[in-house]
């Protein structure tokens, strides 16, 4: 019988859609999580949900004077549908908005009332006057008394993540009218948090598999002796009080969401009932994947209320991450911090985010996060690494043919590559397990860098120019290692290796073992080209027609000429060494390529004001000549890059890989981006080089 394990990942507010501090934080870890163990055997229940009822939902339906029900069920949508764009899948993704949610919610309420872990008391809440209301505590912000952030809010720190209530903020305000509020008596129902401390403790002492952060913060947090905690509130907008006298308020947020758990157990069961009695289970295993802000409420406050309802298992790990920061700050929703996943995904393959995110998956400490350095990792390591040496493997398999494993006759080299699997595979197998998700993509990928190694050391099509054992064994071993990396790798980039998979001739998700079974290389499909590099939509560089006006010999440089340039709007001057390769009369009325947006430089005594594109081999230099019926001023075309007028540098500008190339029967200038031509035209017609320099030469 399959081990049952749950895994899940903490519900998002549903007030705005998903960042990509998110995904980083908790859904991405939790989805290479949840497919590990559904790849090495398990019986996995996985859920997640919209958090609906939150504070944030009703402030942002005050902002915006649309209904918190409308907020919701936009966001909601959005969020899985961002979730299924990354391939993040859940077995359950609740509404705690839901008739289920509330059920479960109220009877869990009613069983800790019976216990006598829910009382009732006055408590002081801030009060708006002008709007003559008591205030959610997310209403509130001022200066957290721990760690000094300024934007904490009246519920929890965003900085610290440190629960919080409104009176105990330096200098509160309303966030709507920046006053400040009163504080006022008002009955809540209280969750007996302080008489389960010592509980507490032993169980967090207990745990020694956890992350050391999540360790410290729990310890640290329960020394300072826990405080019963409100679980009611002032509001409309949430799970409904059972208990007579609480008509006009609500179960408090944080309370009713960490019951969601039961709740997506409950949904993928089809049974309540069904969900309590797995939940009593002592050999039941649950993982929660959450970020670090979320840690009290998952290692102290949840289990607190498993203790207080009886014959509840409590969590058996708690992954908390740390933060993905942005130029060195928090992603964050409200504050406007971070890319959003929508902009993201609009952008780049969802495959390129996963890559980028695992590479530099905030675990054991706050990363930050760089769109170029996430570009440059993705074109560099994932596709010239990994995605060429898959490429050179299989393509070389696909032209041999099936080979068995004994048609193969192994050297050094490949058996040290089967020695590179096992490890490699044992290493990300334990890895995970231990939720050291970061070390084991980056195992997996050290052994995408092995496997590039193997065909340069081996020489597979030197081994393969004689049909023989040795040959067999190149290609054999070569795939295998391919083979490898996508079993091992469905936890990571499952869409990628499932079309590698498929190649091989397999349709199903494969298991992952230490010991593959890999009996014949062959592929089934021909191999294409996994990836396509990220090549940047937008240069600093503008090109214009221009037509010349006017040349004359520059005073102080014997090879120089000073041509005078109409742009349509503007004239300009800029000084040009062509004239060795041109005369005056055949340049007067020409029309020319202009670089615009270039910095003014001095040019032996005379101001230029950018620059001419030319070619120039053996013969000469060949200028760059725009169509009779090309406008004056028109812009140049660079394939399907937006291009902007910020001004550069002549340093910067021979950045720029520009070189001739040909396109059709015409040699013209091309723009290299990552060896990617990408064609200079105009809007009525191509560009033309006078003459014909062979194709390559870059551009002057």
């Amino acid at each position: 019988m399959k081990e049952k394990v749950f895994v899940f990942a903490a519900l998002p507010y549903v007030n705005n859609s998903l960042h990509l501090g998110h995904i980083a934080g908790a859904y991405l870890p939790y989805d290479v999580f949840r497919r590990f163990l559904k790849l090495t055997g398990y019986d996995v229940i996985a859920t997640s949900g919209s958090d609906e009822h939150g504070t944030p939902i009703t402030v942002t339906s005050i902002r915006e004077g649309i209904p918190p029900e409308a907020i919701v069920e936009k966001f909601h949508k959005i969020n899985l549908e961002i979730f299924n764009s990354m391939s993040i899948e859940f077995d359950a993704y609740i509404e705690t908005s839901s008739k289920l949610h509330k059920e479960i919610t109220t009877k869990f309420l009613k069983k800790l009332m019976e216990k006598g872990y829910i009382y009732e008391a006055e408590m002081t809440q801030p009060f708006c006057v002008k709007e003559n209301i008591f205030l959610a505590d997310r209403y509130v912000k001022g200066t957290c008394p721990h760690c000094g952030f300024e934007s904490a809010t009246g519920d929890q720190c965003e900085n610290c993540g440190r629960p919080l209530e409104p009176n105990e903020l330096i200098n509160p305000i309303c966030i709507f009218d920046q006053t400040a509020p009163e504080f006022r008596k008002t009955k809540h129902l209280f969750f007996k948090l302080s008489a389960l401390q010592e509980d507490l403790l032993k169980y967090i002492d207990s745990k020694l598999n956890w992350r050391q952060n999540v360790l410290n913060f729990s310890k640290n947090f329960i020394s300072k002796g826990l405080k019963d905690r409100p679980i009611t509130r002032d509001l409309n907008w949430g799970v409904e009080v059972p208990f007579p006298g609480y008509e006009d308020k609500r179960i408090y947020v944080w309370f009713e969401a960490l019951i969601g758990y039961l709740t997506g157990v409950s949904s993928v069961l089809g049974s309540q009932e069904g969900a309590l009695t797995l939940w009593q289970d002592n050999d039941i295993k649950y993982y929660h994947f959450i970020g670090k802000d979320n840690i009290a409420f998952h290692s102290i406050i949840w289990p607190a209320m498993l203790l207080a309802h009886g014959n509840m298992t409590l969590p058996y790990n708690v992954a908390a991450n740390e933060f993905l920061n942005y130029k060195g700050e928090k992603f964050s929703k409200s504050r406007g911090k971070g890319f959003s996943m929508l902009k993201l995904l609009e952008k780049y393959d969802s495959e390129f985010l996963r890559f980028g995110v695992l590479y530099n998956l905030p675990e054991e400490h706050d990363s930050d996060f760089s769109i170029e350095e996430f570009e440059n990792r993705v074109n560099t390591e994932l596709i010239d690494k990994f995605g060429n040496f898959v490429n050179r493997a299989l393509i070389l398999a696909f032209k041999k043919g099936a080979v068995s494993s004994d048609q193969i006759a192994q050297n050094e080299l490949d058996q040290d590559a089967e020695n590179t699997i096992r490890k490699s595979i044992s290493t990300i197998i334990s890895e995970v397990e231990g939720l050291h998700i970061r070390n084991a993509f980056r195992s997996w990928l050290d052994l995408a860098y092995y496997g590039n190694g193997y065909i340069t050391n081996r020489k597979t099509w030197e081994a393969c120019k004689k049909d023989d054992a040795n040959c067999n064994a190149a290609i054999y071993t070569g795939v295998k290692l391919v083979y490898a990396l996508a079993v091992s790798g469905q936890i990571f980039l499952p869409k990628t290796t499932k079309k590698i998979l498929s190649w091989l001739g397999y349709e199903e998700p494969v298991e992952i073992k230490e010991d593959l079974n890999f009996p014949v290389a062959k592929l089934v499909t021909k191999p294409e080209r996994l990836f396509e590099k990220i090549v940047n939509k937008e240069l600093n560089l503008q090109l214009r027609i221009a037509k010349v006006e006017e040349i004359n010999d520059h005073p102080n440089a014997e090879k120089l000429y000073l041509l005078d340039l109409d742009l349509g709007d503007s004239k300009r001057r800029i000084v040009s060494g062509i004239k060795n390769s041109y005369s005056k009369e055949s340049l007067r009325g020409k029309k020319i390529v202009v670089v615009t947006n270039l910095k003014s430089a001095n040019i032996r005594g005379e101001t230029s004001n950018g620059m001419l594109l030319a070619a120039e081999d053996e013969n000469g230099i060949h200028l760059v000549f725009a169509p009779d019926s090309a406008n004056t001023g028109d812009a140049v075309k660079i394939g399907d890059m937006q291009t902007n007028s910020t001004e550069i540098s002549i340093e910067e500008f021979r950045k720029f890989n520009i070189k001739t190339a040909k396109r059709d029967s015409d040699i013209v200038p091309a723009l290299y981006l990552e060896d990617r031509p990408l064609f200079l035209e105009i809007q009525h017609g191509r560009l033309k080089l006078d003459g014909s320099p062979r194709e390559g030469l870059s551009v002057k």
